[in-house]
């Protein structure tokens, strides 16, 4: 196909982002099996609603006629690497964001990609540093991006990343997978229910309408506000998050993606699990519990309620994402995850090869000299 059929847009005014929901949509369920819903036109708009204050919009579109074959969603931003202010060009994120990606009809993906490079280095007088961030890296635009940072001999890097997401594949019975989980995990299971089941009545529900969430959410949100998360200011209740997950949860609500779980005790709310459920993936994103019951470990019997239904629900998901990091909780469910790097290029301009050497060569450096400091000490007090 020739190349002179397809045109690229860059849409930079915030004002014209919903102009883009019906082919962005059109464009994920082409995509449904290769992306997640943090890749949606709902999760992006949202996301820019509430964190996009400080950032400037940057949506790089591929088309063919009226039809969108690419995004790559970013933005310009201020930030730093480790200590070191550089402007940066990268995807639209923040730590709420789970997953980024690019959206690419695959047969389109090399000269996507290549273009969108191209557009971002002609644009160098705006940034310091390309940072794509949370990129799987058995992404196929993954191994694209790399191929054609190398081809055009552009100087970049990638370090790892700590949400490397496990998930399970439910192809099995529950009972199956249960007795596949280890003696340990089982019988600390098993005393769990136990002592929960005595402590009174016991209920878990899964919310899926806007008049179900409408109805639990002051709860909700104050059972985040009093979980362990809000002592970093990063609950579902925070004052950073809060209209975020509200107005999150009503637009998901509305297209069927809305998954909240709760544990009830004696009719009140002890603990709660916010997902999102698209594509044929539900991701677990938060979970909260009432740090009074901590001893009942109601997160823990509100998890295994949900993977039980998880494996028996009749339309049985693809993938069940637990999110984030590879926390040993989660290692009790599943052995497979999906790594994730934060990619950098650079610019050959003084300042962004600066910064190339500070967060490659500097920061490493520095932080191996304190690991050594540190065992000196140990050693001086053995």
């Amino acid at each position: 196909m020739e190349e002179r059929s397809f045109r690229y847009e860059v849409v930079d005014d915030p004002g014209d982002f919903p102009g883009l929901e019906t082919e962005w949509d059109r464009l994920s369920e082409k995509l449904a099996g290769h992306i997640t819903v943090f890749a949606s036109y709902l999760w992006y708009q949202t996301w820019w609603q509430f964190y996009g204050a400080d950032a400037k919009l940057h949506l790089f579109t591929m088309w063919q006629a009226d039809n969108l074959l690419g995004i790559a969603p970013l933005m310009w931003k201020k930030s730093s690497l480790h200590g070191l202010p550089v402007r940066t060009a990268g995807f639209i994120q923040n730590n709420q964001s789970l997953h980024n990606d690019f959206l690419v009809i695959p047969q389109f993906r090399a000269i996507f990609l290549e273009k969108m490079l191209q557009s971002l280095f002609s644009l160098s007088q705006w940034w310091d540093v390309l940072y794509f961030r949370n990129l799987s890296t058995i992404s196929d635009n993954y191994k694209s991006i790399a191929e054609t940072l190398d081809r055009e001999g552009r100087s970049w890097r990638q370090q790892p990343n700590a949400t490397n997401s496990p998930y399970l594949v439910p192809t099995e019975s529950w009972e199956d997978y249960y007795a596949k989980r280890s003696k340990r995990t089982r019988k600390n299971l098993k005393n769990i229910q136990n002592k929960i089941n005595h402590a009174g009545k016991v209920s878990v529900k899964n919310f899926r309408t806007l008049e179900e969430f409408l109805a639990c959410k002051e709860e909700l949100f104050e059972v985040a506000r009093q979980s362990w998360s809000e002592g970093v200011k990063d609950s579902l209740g925070s004052p950073a998050n809060k209209d975020f997950y509200e107005s999150l949860a009503q637009k998901a609500a509305a297209k069927g993606w809305l998954s909240i779980w709760v544990l009830y005790l004696d009719d009140r709310m002890i603990a709660v699990e916010f997902h999102l459920k698209a594509h044929g993936k539900e991701h677990a994103m938060r979970g909260h519990y009432l740090p009074e019951f901590a001893h009942l470990s109601p997160g823990t019997y509100l998890e295994a309620a949900i993977l039980k239904h998880v494996f028996e629900e009749q339309e049985r998901l693809q993938v069940y994402d637990f999110c984030g990091s590879f926390d040993s909780y989660k290692k009790k469910w599943t052995e497979t995850s999906v790594p994730h790097c934060d990619l950098f290029a650079f610019q050959e301009k003084i300042y962004s090869q600066c910064a190339m050497i500070h967060e490659f060569k500097l920061v490493p450096g520095a932080k191996k000299v304190v690991q050594w400091s540190k065992g000196l000490f140990r050693q001086g007090r053995a």
